[in-house]
């Protein structure tokens, strides 16, 4: 998945509340380049950063 498909995803799911600032946050910092096949779990209380280290480990 991209990026903007995992940030689509993940506002659906009310995991994140803005598709687009957590894409933003991905891109800025380089997660997206990062990112690992797999399933994830994650939950609603998370913040980006640990979004993007569970993503990218």
């Amino acid at each position: 998945m991209t990026t903007a498909e995992i940030a689509d995803r993940l506002s659906k799911e009310k995991i994140i509340d803005e598709a687009a600032e957590f894409e933003a946050y991905m891109n800025d910092r380089d997660y997206s380049i990062k990112i690992q096949i797999g399933e994830f779990v994650v939950t609603n209380n998370m913040t980006y950063r640990q979004l993007a280290n569970t993503f990218t480990h």
